[in-house]
């Protein structure tokens, strides 16, 4: 195992948002984390949103958000100067954009489902049935569906309505449920053009379905009992887990990180076991985390196109905090993919935000 690296020595639990956010800013200077003092309370709890350089000197606090554990508050650099993050306001979740030079909001409270990270200059997010006239400053969110926030402008448009979704799923030949509007793990690809989204429908309870939308054509692409905690890879594929589930639960020892179309065409080997995933920029490199019940969540490095790990990278057997209180691993490369970030639970109340130099490796 490698030496891993605190982000800071403090007695809060520190952690990093979803698998591929990014906790660096683009120029690979500044680190965006978040401080929870009491991490017993899953679902809520008071957290700090901190900055540091990337030496991990000068840190600050920046807000204070409500969030829970599982991701926490989805801080991510959207450009040099401002981060986006979630927050839980009155029960509902939001997200801000705020300028961590001049300490101000600049976007929001905007009542929604946030999202990964940020692409293109564009920040997308969704609207389900409780976001609705949740947002009245912004007359164009009336329907459910997928949003655009233009981060140059700040104006915000409509991209991909409810009703193209649910005609999405129809037309595949499934059965939409009381949760199909509802998406998740929205994310555009790396132009902007494409926009995808977790589904849920009545055939594929135990994966779901994965969706995308091309925005100028309006062409659709459905993908059944997906592959999980997808990525982009390029404009047109994706990075994901393959799992199969054996009728009591997941497998870990057959999951795989593989490629697939967007149609869900399985196109390469990537990586061997995973669940939360991330790809270096050069896509040459990929990592893991052995994420699943009852095994230690080992967080694992493949040169592309091996399954078997060039390095264990971090390893927590914390069960109760990574399963009960919803902290796991979400391993995500650094700009330069010389450094890999995750979360790592240390003890029953307490997870430490690290990162893992891989540069003997990647170099």
């Amino acid at each position: 195992m490698t030496l891993l690296n605190k982000i800071t020595e403090c007695e809060s639990s520190t952690m990093f948002g979803m698998n591929g956010g990014q906790p660096e800013s683009p120029d690979g200077k500044r680190i965006v984390y978040a401080r929870k003092k009491d991490l017993t309370n899953a679902v809520s709890g008071e957290t700090e949103i901190w900055i540091c350089d990337r030496d991990l000197t000068n840190h600050r606090k920046v807000f204070t958000v409500e969030c829970g554990n599982h991701n926490g508050p989805s801080a991510t650099f959207v450009d040099n100067s401002r981060i986006v993050f979630r927050d839980i306001i009155n029960g509902f979740s939001a997200f801000r954009i705020f300028n961590i030079d001049t300490n101000t909001v600049e976007f929001g409270p905007v009542f929604c489902k946030e999202i990964h990270c940020s692409e293109n200059g564009i920040y997308p997010f969704s609207i389900s049935e409780e976001f609705l006239g949740k947002n009245p400053q912004i007359p164009v969110m009336d329907t459910c569906g997928i949003y655009l926030l233009d981060l140059h402008t700040y104006t915000v448009r409509k991209a991909v309505d409810s009703s193209q979704i649910l005609k999405m799923v129809t037309d595949a030949g499934y059965t939409p449920n009381q949760y199909t509007t509802s998406m998740s793990h929205v994310q555009l690809n790396p132009s902007a053009t494409t926009v995808m989204m977790r589904l849920s429908v009545e055939e594929c309870k135990t994966f779901g379905a994965l969706g995308a939308i091309e925005l100028e054509t309006g062409k659709t692409h459905f993908i059944p009992d997906k592959p999980v905690h997808q990525l982009w890879y390029d404009d047109t594929t994706y990075l994901a887990t393959r799992q199969y589930f054996d009728g009591k639960k997941i497998e870990m020892e057959s999951s795989r990180i593989q490629r697939f179309s967007m149609d869900g065409e399985m196109l390469e080997v990537l990586g061997g076991v995973g669940n939360h995933i991330d790809g270096s920029k050069d896509r040459k490199w990929f990592v893991g985390d052995r994420a699943y019940p009852g095994y230690p969540a080992d967080v694992l490095l493949y040169r592309k196109g091996e399954i078997t790990p060039v390095a264990v990278l971090g390893s927590s057997n914390e069960q109760f905090t990574i399963w009960d209180l919803k902290v796991h691993p979400n391993p995500t490369f650094s700009r330069d993919g010389k450094r890999v970030y995750f979360n790592h639970p240390v003890s029953s109340t307490k997870t430490e935000a690290v990162y893992a130099d891989i540069s003997e490796w990647v170099d």
